[in-house]
């Protein structure tokens, strides 16, 4: 694939109208680089659970949850390495760079290649709903394009920026904002704190907190605490 055809593919990607056809648009432009997996997502900090921050995948399911399952994301190398760099890098740079500091490095690399993705690469993003987010990229074969890095890189820009795009707008159509206690509400709940410290803070009572939680809850079609506060900065109703 040359630059032009490139060009053309990361302006397909930015034109599009549904979240579906993107993603479809996506998976069509990397497979050209040998990448068959994907996942778009924030990555945690502090209390954050890294399942809640995950925008779109397209993962092997049985790896997804040994993954989970495991906590590899506190040891990943890809996430270490997304952490502290601005420019894409391949999966084998980061478990170079992490591998002497991170013992289980090697063995979640292993494991990972025993899972079909045997190579791939890391692209850092911007997300809304974390303070630094990535598109990891895999491949059950080794990448050998010379310009796959420089090229995953502009398609992978491009279809972070138009996902979440197009996620706001559908989580805005139809559907109340939340009012400005409630997003205060939530604001706090993002900083970890409980329900009787909102209470002290806002001089309200506990039971008008709970009040403005569920009703955040409901108008983002949410059911848990975590997941409404993701939605919230998702779609903006609240800064990370």
């Amino acid at each position: 694939m040359d630059a032009k055809q490139i060009l053309q593919h990361t302006l397909l990607l930015a034109n599009a109208t549904a979240i579906d056809a993107l993603v479809e648009k996506f998976r069509l432009a990397i497979q050209m680089f040998g990448c068959k997996y994907f996942i778009l997502t924030g990555l945690p900090f502090g209390r954050q659970r890294f399942e809640n921050l995950v925008l779109k995948r397209f993962w092997p399911e049985e790896w997804m949850s040994h993954y989970l399952s495991s906590d590899y994301i506190k040891q990943d190398p890809v996430v270490r390495t997304c952490v502290t760099s601005k420019i894409p890098f391949t999966w084998k740079e980061a478990a170079v760079q992490t591998s002497l500091y991170s013992p289980a490095a090697d063995r979640i690399m292993m494991e990972a290649a025993d899972a079909g993705l045997r190579d791939g690469c890391c692209v850092p993003i911007v997300v809304r709903n974390a303070p630094t987010g990535c598109i990891s990229l895999a491949a059950e074969a080794p990448i050998a394009r010379t310009d796959a890095l420089s090229s995953l890189n502009m398609l992978s820009l491009a279809f972070a920026s138009r996902l979440q795009l197009l996620a706001e707008h559908a989580c805005r159509k139809g559907r109340p904002r939340l009012s400005e206690r409630e997003r205060e509400v939530l604001s706090w709940v993002a900083e970890g704190k409980t329900t009787w410290a909102i209470s002290c803070i806002m001089t309200i009572s506990e039971s008008t907190v709970n009040k403005h939680i569920t009703n955040a809850m409901r108008k983002l079609d949410c059911v848990t605490r975590a997941q409404v506060v993701v939605k919230a900065l998702i779609v903006g109703e609240i800064a990370a």
